[in-house]
């Protein structure tokens, strides 16, 4: 059923994108690229579980191309019209989002990537159903990041205050897209946090696990492989208790990897948590052979060597429930609009584009106000309008519309 449900979806949009107008349609030369992609993936039989992932990418390919198709019909007529007007905003977040979208897409049907896994830590697959991108973090450029200095101060000197070798949890707390990731990031790799906690490990807890998967025994085995732990003895590790479903051993060895060692985790990004994740302060260790009577993350954390574990969530009170609200760092938006200010011209100006554009300067006061004090939106703003003011540098002529 699920194969036969993606040779109907496929032969939809390919008659989509057969049509006179489809040229006009944004992004076109990436949709040819997605049906080539399609056409090798389906000269082969197609297994069940790629058939399921096949059939929600056609879904949303065909949705996609629908609205590209409406957006454009819809400004036909104005094609003449100056290219870049702050009201055509709406048009150029829904460009950047669909790019976003159809790039996702595109990777995850090209045949190599059926089962494959990404290498960031270890050439294993763990049965090749994990995603990697809960673990892993990007280096931020200090010189870009505005407004944050005094929370990454602080924060340091809650790290590195001496304490005989205590357990600290630290939240970092604030709107969406306010950044609190971004300054996780840079404490995570500031110098003297780096010279004090090793080893140092970063959880992406809004990363949706693969379907079916138990987040807990992810997270773990995760852990693992990235504190050394070979594949094959996490594996065995994780096959071996019958009464937990491997959890409670997969505990424990984590317990003896983090054991002696003045480690930092980050749980980045917390929406919801339930029992598992509740009261990180907390000490104690089961009884010796008990360890599948107390299945919560705490137990898993040594608290008697100075280690850290720090949680970013835009809920304060997701933070207090895992880390208590001693240590509560609140991020909030940017008053003045300035910072916001700052982050728009670095990235709007980072193709090479020049940041003393007329058009730019009179849409100062609109854009600040558009990005409601948040670093994020900042960001983004400057990336859509970056590629609409400099069309000679996209390389992607169908990303243009005309507003």
């Amino acid at each position: 059923m699920a194969v036969a449900m993606v040779q109907f979806l496929m032969e939809k949009f390919m008659d989509a994108l057969e049509e006179e107008d489809s040229s006009a349609v944004p992004f076109h030369a990436l949709f040819q690229g997605i049906k080539e992609d399609l056409k090798v993936t389906m000269r082969s039989s197609v297994p069940l579980g790629t058939a399921d992932l096949l059939r929600d990418s056609l879904y949303d390919l065909n949705d996609i191309l629908i609205e590209c198709r409406t957006l454009s019909k819809k400004h036909t007529d104005l094609k003449q019209r100056k290219r870049v007007r702050l009201s055509s905003m709406s048009s150029l977040w829904f460009l950047y989002k669909a790019k976003k979208r159809l790039q996702a897409i595109k990777h995850s049907i090209q045949p190599r990537n059926h089962g494959a896994v990404d290498q960031n830590y270890s050439s294993g697959s763990l049965n090749g159903d994990m995603e990697f991108d809960r673990w892993t973090w990007r280096s931020v450029d200090k010189s870009k990041v505005y407004g944050l200095d005094d929370q990454l101060n602080a924060i340091e000197r809650m790290l590195l205050e001496e304490d005989s070798g205590g357990f600290k949890g630290i939240g970092v707390v604030g709107m969406g897209g306010v950044g609190k990731t971004v300054l996780a990031q840079m404490v995570f790799n500031s110098q003297p946090v780096r010279r004090r906690f090793f080893p140092r490990l970063w959880v992406c807890m809004s990363q949706t696990a693969k379907r079916g998967r138990d987040v807990r025994r992810e997270m773990l085995e995760r852990m693992l492989m990235a504190l050394g732990v070979e594949e094959e003895a996490i594996t065995s590790i994780s096959e071996a208790g019958a009464e937990s479903g491997g959890l409670a051993e997969l505990m424990f060895a984590l317990h003896l990897q983090l054991m002696n060692k003045r480690y930092l985790i980050v749980f980045d990004d917390v929406w919801n948590i339930d029992e598992w994740y509740e009261g990180l302060m907390s000490s104690g260790l089961p009884d010796e052979g008990g360890w599948a009577g107390h299945l919560r993350l705490d137990r898993v954390l040594p608290k008697d060597c100075g280690g850290s574990v720090i949680v970013t969530s835009r809920l304060e009170e997701v933070a207090v429930k895992m880390v208590g609200k001693e240590n509560m760092c609140r991020i909030e938006p940017d008053k003045d609009g300035e910072c916001c200010w700052n982050i728009f011209m670095d990235s709007v100006t980072k193709g090479g584009l020049a940041g003393d554009q007329p058009t730019l300067r009179s849409m100062k006061t609109e854009i600040v106000d558009r990005c409601g004090g948040l670093p994020l939106a900042a960001k983004t703003i400057g990336e859509i309008l970056r590629g609409s003011l400099s069309p000679a540098e996209n390389s992607e002529p169908e990303n243009e519309l005309h507003p």
